[in-house]
């Protein structure tokens, strides 16, 4: 890819002259990629991309990538777990203790009434303050729920995705939750939509159960069908890499930061020790280090 191809890609897909700066620095990432000869399809989706919320995906996928692969950490581009699978995943990362790490990316969008109020509020003038209360928290929290299902299976139940558990394979959905909250997700809101409630200190609970949180029979029938409609994930998903852009990065240049949680539940000594699991974790956190919470 050249930068005259990459800047058409990036005014195609809605971009402004100014994001347009950024051909350069994106231009070297990307051809870093080329150069290990494992995106090429990666490559040319971006360079024919013409709509905005798919090219912020693919930009994301190629710096998510990057990370890795600037610091000799290779990852498998678009692979399957089993032959007559009809959806890839993202990546795959062989740790260094054998396991099989299947990575799957989704971008978080900013929800859109948040963008038409900031918007609203442009047109008045300059400046633009926007709050959230607990509901509008916890609906926040249930829609990053909603985006890690979406990777997990179908509306109807249907599994996608993820096939295999066996025992060398973890499966992990990464999902960029910058936009989450108005900006200000933290630890403890990623922990409250995998653990719910009881995982958090009680003035920030926000009646949530969480992804991986398992139900008891005293549970009102609500929460109890909850839970039956996150089975799939708590069968099949063993962590959930939450990213998050550093405020000094650009809109297509930016550098990553993430929190990496387990599902207790698939996490038997057979699946990884715990040593292991540190081992993972820490392989991770050489390309996308753990998140400094903001002071």
């Amino acid at each position: 890819m050249d930068e005259k191809t990459l800047i058409a890609a990036i005014k195609q897909s809605g971009g402004s002259n100014t994001t347009a700066t950024e051909a350069p620095e994106l231009l070297a990432r990307l051809n870093l990629l080329e150069s290990t000869e494992r995106y090429q399809v990666l490559l040319r989706q971006i360079a024919k991309a013409n709509d905005k919320s798919n090219f912020l995906a693919l930009i994301l996928e190629a710096n998510f990538a990057y990370q890795f692969e600037s610091r000799k950490l290779e990852l498998a581009y678009e692979v399957k777990q089993v032959a007559n699978q009809t959806s890839s995943i993202d990546f795959l990362r062989i740790a260094p203790t054998g396991h099989r790490v299947y990575l799957e990316l989704r971008l978080l969008q900013e929800a859109q009434q948040n963008s038409d109020a900031v918007k609203a509020q442009l047109e008045k003038g300059p400046l633009y303050r926007m709050t959230m209360d607990a509901d509008g928290e916890r609906d926040e929290i249930a829609r990053i729920q909603s985006t890690i299902l979406s990777k997990v299976e179908e509306k109807n139940g249907k599994p996608i995705k993820f096939f295999s558990t066996a025992k060398d394979v973890l499966n992990v959905v990464v999902v960029d939750t910058t936009a989450g909250i108005l900006g200000a997700i933290d630890c403890g809101d990623c922990m409250l939509a995998l653990y719910g409630d009881p995982s958090v200190d009680e003035l920030m609970r926000r009646q949530m159960f969480g992804l991986f949180q398992l139900a008891k029979p005293e549970y009102p029938g609500e929460i109890l069908k909850r839970a039956a409609k996150y089975e799939n994930v708590r069968r099949k998903l063993h962590g959930v890499l939450f990213l998050f852009k550093k405020k000094s990065g650009g809109v297509l240049v930016y550098d990553l930061e993430s929190y990496l949680f387990w599902n207790s539940a698939l996490m038997s000594r057979e699946k990884m020790t715990e040593g292991e699991a540190g081992t993972i974790q820490a392989d991770i956190e050489q390309a996308v280090p753990r998140r400094r919470e903001q002071e």
